[in-house]
């Protein structure tokens, strides 16, 4: 959702104003154990919600709330609620923390599970304020080599940051610095889309161990995996979603950027500090 977007949703309703303001100053901590997937875009984030969204213990909607993100609360949908339901909560919530609860909570009694699973790549850049107010919670970051997410983000008509290398690489490297300036945070598990996507299973092993959930062998099952909202809507840029997992899209910027250095450069030269922290050759 754009700021514009936003903007309109307020003007439209502008009861609802003070308290998008005064909700997200909240006074309340969530004690849940919820779990938050995010990191900068197309590093694999949507993959590994599914793989997780496979264990029965682990319910959440099949699409990106963004709720932690500066947008109109109140027109947030939730599809697995009723509009009247989620009216109902909003009347009984205090603050935003509260309402996340409230949602999570009426999400897993009508679809089943113990814990709430969250996916919003930019949530990265809430991770200091979802650090604070869900000290319970588990959260997922993303890695992913900057010059391999914008191929891919390059050619997706929702990332907006993918209509230029030098855009790309500034978002990417602020997602990345997000997460750094949280340091050792044992709530946090880092999660290389490389390592992923070559080793599949004992990465999701390492993950639900950090969950302290039991890994199901199923969750590997493209066939569970892909029964999903994102899946089914046939977008070419989720395709790989309903394929077994391969590793054939790692160092794709090696071939479609060799021809272009200036763009490799021109990456290396915003964000090649960030490439080096964690772990990618310049």
């Amino acid at each position: 959702m754009t700021l514009t977007k936003t903007i309109g949703q307020l003007l439209k309703n502008p009861s609802r104003l003070p308290k998008n303001v005064i909700w997200r100053f909240p006074k309340s901590k969530s004690h849940q154990r919820h779990i938050f997937v995010f990191g900068a875009p197309r590093t694999g984030t949507t993959l590994m919600k599914l793989i997780l969204g496979v264990h029965p213990n682990l319910t959440g909607p099949g699409y990106e709330t963004g709720i932690f993100m500066y947008k109109e609360l109140f027109s947030l949908p939730f599809s697995e609620l009723t509009k009247s339901e989620i009216k109902d909560i909003q009347k009984q919530s205090q603050d935003i923390v509260d309402y996340f609860d409230r949602l999570a909570e009426c999400t897993l009694k009508k679809v089943g599970g113990t814990r709430f699973l969250e996916k919003t790549p930019p949530h990265v850049l809430r991770i200091d304020f979802l650090a604070k107010y869900f000290p319970n919670a588990q959260f997922i970051n993303m890695y992913r080599d900057g010059r391999d997410c914008y191929c891919s983000a390059r050619n997706h008509v929702n990332v907006v940051q993918g209509k230029s290398i030098e855009r790309y690489a500034k978002y990417w490297k602020k997602c990345v610095d997000a997460r750094l300036n949280q340091g050792s945070n044992p709530n946090i598990l880092d999660v290389k889309y490389e390592e992923f996507t070559l080793y599949p299973e004992t990465v999701i092993k390492q993950t639900m161990n950090f969950l302290g959930e039991d890994y199901h062998p199923s969750q590997l099952d493209p066939n569970q995996y892909s029964q999903n909202t994102i899946t089914n809507s046939k977008r070419p840029e989720f395709a790989q979603l309903s394929k077994p997992i391969n590793s054939s899209r790692i160092n794709r910027y090696k071939q479609e950027l060799t021809s272009d250095k200036i763009n490799i450069n021109k990456f290396n030269q915003i964000a090649g500090n960030q490439l080096k922290q964690i772990g990618y050759e310049i």
